[in-house]
């Protein structure tokens, strides 16, 4: 029950503020004699496949597992497609010789490189001949989730979510948010205003007191890791990404607070945060819409 508590913590925090996963949309080869609109339908066209790949072995005592879930992309704009296979690549650590395009290799990569690491561990307490019940009943566990958590004609945003357990009182688990312009596939990583970023963090705070049902910041201090002078929180690690008509900002495990608040984080609607935008991010908003 642990292992499963743990395993969708990582999944379901990151990703509690998004909708249930947008339908694909196909894909089309290129047609002489399309009409403007067709062509611009058929330059914002994404399509993925989910492809999954899980591996097993008992060292010793103790079972070590490890499983990735990609979505991974198939057709779309070629600069879309390379940007967030390159980000893929990136964040499964695959080997720099695998190609991009060969989501089978990425995976049986990230799996290889999982389970020498769990083995190892699990050789070195069989070899110390130190049983721990907690350790043996859970088994030692690698698990990451790529997803597609948002679309629309303009962006493409995906939430890379993992969990860890190598024995201990708990697991750790990760989560980050990406969002991506479809026109040539640059990763959104400069949404706001220099001079506007205190701005940005009042109001995460503000919304962070809702979350934890408390009434000013001095409340919300006692609950986190924050410097004791500080008058708002520091914005997350992880660049903000897009999802729907919002922005979300997320923080991971001990970025802010104690292991107990998880990884707390804050939606806030892209009109209510209009002022404080970079002016590049302005542009590539439609006019008079967030969508």
């Amino acid at each position: 029950m642990k292992k499963l508590f743990f395993t969708l913590l990582a999944v379901i925090v990151m990703c509690s503020f998004v909708a249930c996963q947008q339908k694909e949309k196909a894909g089309q080869e290129s047609i002489p004699g399309l009409t403007k609109q067709q062509k611009k339908e058929q330059k914002t066209t994404f399509a993925i496949e989910t492809v999954k790949d899980s591996v097993s072995k008992k060292v010793g005592k103790i079972v070590c597992t490890s499983t990735i879930s990609i979505d991974f992309p198939t057709k779309g704009n070629p600069y879309l497609l390379n940007s967030i296979r390159e980000w893929i690549i990136d964040w499964t650590y695959a080997n720099d010789t695998i190609p991009i395009d060969d989501y089978h290799a990425i995976m049986k990569d990230y799996n290889a490189n999982s389970m020498k690491e769990m083995t190892d561990m699990a050789q070195e307490r069989e070899a110390d001949g130190i049983d721990i019940p907690d350790e043996i009943e859970m088994g030692y566990s690698q698990e990451m989730v790529i997803k597609k958590i948002y679309e629309n004609d303009l962006f493409v945003t995906y939430c890379v979510t993992t969990y860890g357990y190598l024995g201990g009182a708990h697991g750790s688990a990760t989560g980050w948010g990406t969002t991506f312009r479809k026109s040539d596939g640059k990763v959104l990583d400069h949404i706001f205003r220099n001079d506007k970023i205190t701005d940005v963090q009042q109001m995460i705070t503000q919304e962070l007191q809702k979350d934890f049902n408390v009434n000013s910041w001095e409340e919300l201090k006692e609950q986190l890791f924050v410097d004791e002078y500080a008058s708002y929180v520091p914005m997350p690690q992880g660049d903000p990404y897009i999802v729907n008509d919002s922005i979300v900002f997320s923080y991971q495990q001990y970025e802010i607070g104690a292991y107990a608040i998880g990884m707390p984080g804050a939606k806030i609607a892209i009109n209510d945060l209009r002022k404080m935008l970079a002016p590049s991010f302005l542009k590539i908003l439609k006019p008079n819409s967030t969508k």
